[in-house]
């Protein structure tokens, strides 16, 4: 029983193993994510390409960039896409031959997490592209295009490229823990520093979405530019769409938790990113065997809040830093619907899961 106050524990986030470790919570798992952008020659002091046009000029045989999600947990920190992970308590000391070699305390993932997953963080074509999404057809959204396009031209190409691409927070300017990291002979295991933590297996991914365009549709197109990174192909097991409001169990009846199965796929060369462009394969490990995805996006739920909609009320949107009670209320109240309408659609795609893996077992065939 902890003694009411503040606590020097709550400053380091391995602490938090105490109420993981037996099960009791379930494991926190932050993400950040990092603009990797291989390195060219800029054409001078001030531009990286001689030309604005992506399809033209040495844009076009350049390198394509993509993002590194890194993950943190109250056990390890690290990178699959990269296969290497350091211990939490370890995170940005200098090992030597797998022995710390300064005793510093365990950093503090705060400024990391701000810096590299906050709003500010993505480049501005990210916002454009969902403000576009969000934009009403007819004459008020083609009108807001117009104004675009009249922006676009009076800056000319190269102002436009500059502004869509700024990012206002660089985070790749930030300490590299992975860099002059000391090598270790060949058929050596690593270094405490640099875990080789077997790679992660997942039989089941619970997805939740809160995004503000859930109700456009846009998660198989997302989800399939995800999973070809990885060589899986998920597929929509039953297409389900909005129904009428009258209906029995609401207008969005079945669709508070949707299966995606994932089979294996070869790895493609070029994928579709998250802008429309078709980019080359960013490097990933290819995993080795299917797995089951439970989409889980946020919907109004009559049955809980009659006449709220996450997506669009004011206070639930992401610009909303302050929230009151009774909004917290609300939307906690409409959560816990949208489970509960979910859960038996969980506990099919567990129980498939278990069955899979109970056959296997009887056969003697590994699924790992």
């Amino acid at each position: 029983m902890e003694v009411p106050g503040l606590q020097h524990s709550w400053h380091k986030w391995s602490s938090a193993t105490a109420h993981t470790s037996t099960g009791a919570e379930p494991l926190p798992i932050l993400t950040a994510i990092r603009h990797e952008r291989p390195w060219k020659d800029w054409s001078d002091s001030e531009h990286p390409f001689a030309e604005p046009d992506h399809a033209s000029g040495d844009h076009a045989n350049a390198e394509d960039a993509w993002f590194q999600w890194y993950e943190m947990t109250p056990y390890e920190v690290g990178c699959e896409e990269i296969e290497a992970w350091v211990q939490t308590w370890g995170f940005g000391r200098p090992f030597s031959e797998g022995k710390s070699t300064m005793q510093l305390p365990e950093q503090s993932l705060a400024l990391l997490l701000g810096l590299a997953t906050s709003a500010p963080a993505g480049p501005l074509t990210s916002y454009i592209a969902t403000i576009s999404r969000q934009l009403p057809t007819g004459f008020l959204g083609n009108s807001i295009h117009s104004m675009a396009h009249a922006v676009q031209r009076f800056w000319g190409k190269q102002g436009t490229e500059e502004f869509q691409n700024h990012h206002p927070l660089h985070a790749c300017n930030e300490h590299n823990f992975m860099f002059h990291h000391t090598p270790v002979q060949p058929k050596q295991p690593r270094p405490p520093g640099l875990e080789n933590s077997p790679r992660i297996q997942v039989d089941v991914v619970i997805n939740m979405d809160a995004s503000s365009d859930v109700q456009k549709d846009s998660f198989p197109e997302r989800v399939d530019q995800i999973g070809s990174r990885r060589g899986l192909k998920f597929v929509r097991r039953e297409d389900v769409q909005p129904g009428d409001e009258a209906r029995e169990g609401g207008k969005f009846r079945g669709m508070y938790a949707q299966i995606y199965d994932g089979s294996l796929c070869e790895r493609p060369a070029t994928v579709v990113d998250s802008y429309g462009r078709t980019v080359t394969n960013p490097p990933a490990p290819v995993c080795t065997r299917p797995c089951t995805m439970v989409y889980m996006p946020l919907l109004p739920n009559k049955r809980a809040v009659p006449g709220f909609d996450p997506s669009t009320a004011k206070f639930s949107g992401s610009y909303n830093l302050v929230w009151t009670p009774e909004q917290v209320d609300t939307l906690v109240k409409v959560c816990l619907a949208n489970f509960e309408d979910g859960e038996a659609t969980i506990k099919q795609a567990l129980r498939e899961a278990w069955q899979r893996k109970k056959a296997a077992r009887e056969v003697g065939t590994p699924l790992r």
